[in-house]
This record gives structure tokens, C-alpha cells and sequence, in this order.
């Protein structure tokens, strides 16, 4: 019995290696289609479902059941896990705001994800092991910053979940001006990834011995150039977050000028994402801009009004145009009173959409359901503020226990910045700042619903409390 308990437990660790480098490179190609839902069953999901199934054996067969349900951290999951059942109940039979088949995928995908964090908790047992983890996730940050050049300069398939017929698995290429996803179907979640992965590379950096630390800041720099190439505003502004928060952690204050002096240069030099930034002020904020008027009476009267949600045609011929600006840069396809710069228009529609629809709905579903919200799916695909999304999916009750697993697993990192192992307590360091850069991005996008970013976070956050207990 011993033995096979202990093959089981070689075969999960290199089902948990696998993941770390299966998850971030194998493009979101659908396995099965779900009705009502652009959100597919795709190979991964099998995989981690394989890895649970055999993780619930071997915990079993190994007596380690019994301590595990005495686990602060795992009964903070297991509550959080039934208060989502039941609010999926909730939403189907009392307030029915979900189609039943869909609320239950939602809810089986946060299982899925988070149950990543007791597995990878549970199997790195030893500190080669916990090094092997790390050499094969840089191998595979180098993979993904590799294949986004391959796409911008080399024209290599896009696979892209953005909208429901892209969704499908269609292979595309890289419209003039589009931004880089690499193998993450989308520009957001691929600028995520690079946010936590450069930050812990910079952990590791001050862990290293010199001659380690060249390949480490090459890494960093290309990971960094292909986060500018997403001209993802708020993965940029949650990087520096994360980098700040680490400095501080490590007691490397001095570096802090630098970061300063490096912000500027970045934001400086002419870009999409510094262009972008300086929207999101201006036009925001600030209001400024020039906007769009009026031609006929009735756009005039509707400029007047201020109702910008009114579609109105203005310069394009058809739903199809593929350029979303003139060759002068002025938007096409705009109404009245939304900013005429291309860059400006994204970026307030961008707001506004957050600001208008989406939030509120999140609150309307609280309001409807304070304890349980509304159920799993029941606002769409997307919320862009993850913690409002929990509180009108699962309510008060819901978002708490999300909130105290959260706060378990941050405790006990924060024990590992104690750790008498050099490369622990940097590594420890670099990945509750992590924590800190993901929560920000989580403020403006769904990353705890972004397959990919989702179960790398839990996946990263379990490495780290199996290596506060390695043995060598």
C-alpha cells in the first residue's frame, strides 16, 4: 500500500508540473460546446478534473484526509464552495436568474480552480521539486513572451475568445494595430500573467546568485515588452503595485528611485499605453476631449441630451468595416457626444461600460438577494471588478468566505518572509506581492474567472505553502 501511495503521489506532482505549463501555453481551443454560453469545456478542465479525482484518492489512501479537514484554509473553501451551492439553488428555484446548466458550470469552474491550491499544497514535497516548478515556469514565460512576437512580427495564429464566433477555436491573425494575447485568447489575460510573473521574477532576482540573475532579468525585461505591446493600462498600474509592495517587503527601499525613474521614462515615451494613460485622466476625469456632434437635427437633439448609448451611423458604410478609426485617426462608427479620437474612445467606452451597466447590475443583483446574490452567471460573462461580480453572484455570505480564503492563504505566506531559506522567503515575498498585483487587477477585471490567470494564481499560491514545509 505504501508503495503505491507512494507512485500515486510522484504521478500528481508531475500532473501538477504538467499544469504549470499546460495551462499557460495550450491555446483555449473548445473541447465541448455548452448551450446558451460561449464559455466552453475545453482539455484542461478534463486534466484538472483528472488531477482532483486522483488528488481526493491519494489524500484518502495516505491518511492525510483527516488532517486536511481540520484545515483552517480548506474549511474556509469548503464554506466558500457551499455557500456558492446554495446560492446556485437560491438562483434557480427562488429567484430564478440563472438557466440551471449554465449556473452549475460557473460554480463547477470555481471548484475547479481553487481545489488547484490543497493539491499543489499537498504533492511539492521536497525542495527539488519546488525548483523543478520553477525552472519549467520560466521556461514557460519565455515560451508565451516568445510566441507574442511570433504573432506580432511573424503573423502567427490568434486564438481569441472575445466574442462568441472567436470562441469556436477560430485560428486568425493579427489585425494591423490589434494587440498581442500570445496563447491566452485575450490581450487582458495575457498582460495579467506577465504582471505576476515579472513581480516574482524580481523576488527571485534578489534571491539568485549573480550568475542566475542575467537570465532572470532578460526574462524580465521580455516580459515587460511584451506587457507594453497589450497596452494593458491597469496590468501595467497593478505591476508597479506589485513591485512597490515587494521593495518594501524585502527592504529594498533604495531601489524604489529607480522604479520612480523608471515609470517616468515608460510613460514618457511615446506609446499606446502611454497615450492610453493619458486618456483615462483626461477624458475620465477630467472630461476633455473633443466630442462628436450632431449632423442632422435629430443627432443635434440628441447631442443636446447627452444620451451617447443611442447608436447613430456616422462615417462607416457597414456593420463589417474592419478599421475602427480613419486614416486621420478619427473614430468612426461614434454618437453623439463620445470622444472623435480613436484612443479616446476607447478608453471612456471603456469606463463607461463599467460605470453604466455593469456595476450597477452587480448591485441590482445584490440589492435582489443581499445573502446569496443572484447565482453564478447570472451577470454575463463579465463584471470587470471581480469583488463586486462575488457580491452579486453569492451575496454577502458568499463574498465573505471568498474573502476569509483569501485572507487564510495570505496569512500564511506572509509567515514564509520568516523563513530562515533565502530562496523561500524572497519567493514568499515575490508571490504575496503577487497577491497584491492581482487584487488590483481584480478591481477592473475578472482575473478569479480568467481560466488560465485564475488557476495559475491558485496553483502559484499553493507552490508557496508546500514550500513553507519542504523538506530537502
Amino acid at each position: 500500500m505504501q508503495k503505491s501511495v507512494t507512485l500515486l503521489g510522484r504521478i500528481l506532482f508531475l500532473l501538477v508540473l504538467f499544469l504549470f505549463v499546460f495551462i499557460p501555453l495550450y491555446p483555449k481551443f473548445p473541447l465541448f460546446n455548452v448551450a446558451g454560453t460561449f464559455v466552453a469545456i475545453r482539455l484542461e478542465d478534463l486534466m484538472i478534473g483528472l488531477t482532483v479525482a486522483l488528488w481526493g484518492i491519494y489524500m484518502v489512501l495516505s491518511n492525510q484526509f483527516k488532517t486536511l479537514i481540520k484545515d483552517k484554509l480548506f474549511l474556509a473553501i469548503l464554506l466558500f464552495f457551499f455557500i456558492g451551492g446554495v446560492s446556485v439553488f437560491s438562483a434557480i428555484f427562488l429567484t430564478h436568474s440563472v438557466t440551471p446548466h449554465i449556473g452549475f458550470l460557473h460554480f463547477f469552474r470555481r471548484i475547479e480552480f481553487l481545489m488547484l491550491l490543497p493539491i499543489a499544497a499537498s504533492v511539492v514535497k521536497t525542495k527539488k521539486q519546488f525548483i523543478w516548478i520553477l525552472i519549467f515556469l520560466g521556461l514557460t514565460v519565455l515560451t508565451v513572451n516568445g510566441y507574442a512576437l511570433g504573432q506580432q512580427y511573424l503573423d502567427w495564429p490568434v486564438i481569441s475568445t472575445t466574442n462568441s464566433e472567436f470562441s469556436k477555436g477560430l485560428i486568425l491573425g493579427l489585425t494591423p494595430g490589434g494587440r498581442v494575447n500570445s496563447t491566452f485568447a485575450g490581450h487582458y489575460d495575457l498582460a495579467v500573467f506577465l504582471a505576476m510573473a515579472i513581480v516574482i521574477l524580481a523576488a527571485l532576482f534578489f534571491a539568485v546568485k549573480k550568475i542566475i540573475k542575467i537570465p532572470i532579468v532578460i526574462l524580465a525585461g521580455l516580459s515587460f515588452l511584451v506587457l507594453m505591446m497589450t497596452t494593458a493600462r491597469l496590468s501595467f498600474a497593478a505591476l508597479l503595485v506589485g513591485i512597490l509592495s515587494l521593495l518594501l517587503l524585502i527592504k529594498k527601499r533604495k531601489y524604489i528611485l529607480l522604479l520612480v525613474v523608471f515609470v517616468a521614462v515608460v510613460l514618457t515615451y511615446p506609446s499606446q499605453l502611454r497615450d492610453r494613460f493619458i486618456s483615462t485622466i483626461t477624458v475620465n476625469i477630467f472630461h476633455q476631449g473633443q466630442r462628436y456632434e450632431g449632423r442632422t437635427d435629430d443627432q443635434k437633439l440628441r447631442s443636446q441630451l447627452n444620451i451617447p448609448t443611442l447608436a447613430i451611423k456616422t462615417s462607416s458604410n457597414s456593420a463589417s468595416t474592419s478599421t475602427f478609426a480613419t486614416a486621420s485617426g478619427i473614430a468612426t462608427d461614434i454618437t453623439p457626444g463620445e470622444p472623435i479620437d480613436t484612443t479616446q474612445l476607447g478608453v471612456y467606452r471603456s469606463f463607461q461600460i463599467r460605470l453604466n451597466i455593469e456595476w450597477p447590475r452587480a448591485i441590482t443583483a445584490l440589492k435582489k438577494n443581499p445573502f446569496l446574490g443572484t447565482g453564478y452567471s447570472s451577470l454575463g460573462i463579465a463584471t470587470d471588478n471581480d469583488f463586486l461580480r462575488s457580491l452579486g453572484e453569492v451575496g454577502f455570505l458568499g463574498t465573505a468566505a471568498f474573502v476569509l480564503v483569501l485572507l487564510e492563504a495570505a496569512k500564511r505566506i506572509i509567515s514564509g518572509l520568516k523563513n530562515e531559506n533565502t530562496l523561500i522567503r524572497f519567493f514568499s515575498a515575490g508571490v504575496l506581492s503577487m497577491f497584491i498585483a492581482f487584487i488590483v487587477n481584480g478591481l477592473f477585471i475578472d482575473v478569479f474567472e480568467a481560466s488560465k490567470v485564475a488557476s495559475l494564481f491558485w496553483l502559484i499560491l499553493g507552490l508557496n505553502l508546500a514550500a513553507l514545509k519542504l523538506k530537502e
